[in-house]
């Protein structure tokens, strides 16, 4: 959810009804056509959380697509170098390093728009909660009113964090894992061995990439009500990669090579397919992936953006 150093969910009317993004009854079959961003304005990274997507041009203008139910997909007019969205709210850091946040509807209003003061060098936004590190390393988390221990770091200087649904995880400046928060499912069960670049927290899982560009994933441990949590989701393909992306099912990484493979969308959850097209990545050559509940979206190389799987909520749509 949380997409990496450069980075980090438009409702609509059914029935007279508004589905709940979070629902998984408002994710319908994955789109056929292409998404892909028009040509003429350059993109310089993407966000994309539950349902809703978001990115920074090079004039540092962040645009949103897909749900807005509780205003996640409109950022300030203020330029931005990084952002992140997730179903309930969006963070950014602006030109100065101050944290700018939206969202936070009064229902899912959890804290999570109530960032610290200060300069700051990276930011991260999970489900509720949001984290940033200085540029010290000095980490701070935010938006725990679902208080799982996603706010009490292990300790408080890393060299990259990701907040997660219910945990987060911290790369320390050693290269070690570092993980807090809800313990269910092994969450907390990063690799101790290894020297570690980069870590993506998820809504169970998280997924790490070390200085040799391996990726391992933990956290597919248990059952929800009989229901498995491993979807897949910590049976990472053979590679070499550059940088990975973890949502509530899937994750997508991006190789040496500059393809996007994804993984983690075997079997059903709440009687639903857990596949809804997000591992069916397109081709081409890409510098960055970024995942949703059911999408996925990816910066080629041209600067243009491409999404693919659901598109209830127009998610996959960029402008």
């Amino acid at each position: 959810m949380s997409a990496p150093w450069f980075t980090l969910c438009l409702s609509i009317l059914l029935l007279g009804c508004t589905p709940d993004p979070g629902d998984s009854t408002a994710d319908t079959a994955p789109q056929e056509d292409e998404h892909i961003s028009t040509e003429g304005r350059v993109w310089m990274t993407v966000a994309a959380g539950g349902v809703t997507s978001c990115a920074i041009d090079r004039d540092g203008q962040a645009a949103c697509w897909g749900s807005d139910e509780v205003n996640q997909a409109s950022p300030p007019g203020s330029s931005l170098i990084q952002l992140g969205v997730t179903f309930y709210h969006g963070c950014g850091l602006d030109l100065d390093g101050r944290i700018r946040c939206w969202g936070c509807g009064d229902e899912e209003n959890h804290g999570q728009c109530d960032a610290p003061d200060g300069a700051w060098a990276q930011i991260t936004v999970g489900t509720y909660h949001s984290c940033a590190i200085d540029d010290k390393g000095v980490s701070s988390c935010w938006g725990c009113g679902h208080d799982y221990g996603q706010c009490d770091q292990v300790y408080t200087i890393y060299d990259q964090i990701s907040a997660g649904s219910q945990h987060g995880c911290g790369v320390d400046s050693d290269g070690e894992l570092h993980c807090w928060g809800d313990d269910d499912n092994g969450k907390l069960d990063a690799p101790q061995e290894g020297a570690w670049a980069e870590v993506a927290a998820g809504k169970w899982h998280s997924c790490a990439l070390d200085s040799a560009g391996s990726v391992e994933c933990w956290g597919c441990l248990g059952t929800d009500d009989g229901e498995p949590y491993d979807h897949g989701q910590c049976q990472v393909p053979a590679g070499s990669y550059t940088q990975v992306a973890v949502s509530s099912y899937h994750s997508c990484a991006v190789t040496t090579d500059g393809a996007v493979v994804c993984w983690g969308c075997i079997g059903q959850d709440n009687d639903s397919d857990v596949d809804l097209g997000q591992c069916t990545t397109p081709e081409g050559s890409f510098t960055e992936v970024a995942v949703g509940k059911y999408h996925s979206c990816a910066l080629r190389e041209d600067d243009r953006i491409e999404c693919w799987g659901n598109n209830y909520f127009g998610q996959l749509d960029p402008p």
